[in-house]
């Protein structure tokens, strides 16, 4: 139904990054993201986690997504403009565990 791939940010002190989460599209608004959050979260707290980082996108594509991240309590830290191209900025959004 879903999955989500994330793992140790490199050449820092627990600070992870969570690269890729998705669910199936006849799923999506049933609490399989906020399950595998959750799931994740848990794993790095045991693993003694202080940040989680996420990038995204600024498109409004990807309004959706932002909004999801931001009910899981992942606050925009820092934006990047034009980044992935002219009028897409890149923001990075993190949660201290």
């Amino acid at each position: 139904m879903g999955y989500c791939c994330y793992g140790p940010t490199p050449m820092t002190e627990n600070t992870f990054d969570l690269y890729w989460i998705a669910s199936a599209p006849e799923v999506r608004g049933q609490g399989i993201g906020a399950g595998l959050i959750s799931a994740m979260e848990a794993d790095l707290r045991r693993r003694k986690a202080r940040i989680i980082r996420v990038e995204t996108s600024a498109t409004e594509a990807y309004g959706p997504t932002r909004g999801f991240y931001a009910s899981m309590k992942y606050g925009e830290e820092a934006r990047i403009k034009d980044f992935y191209k002219q009028g897409d900025d890149l923001i990075i959004l993190t949660k201290r565990m």
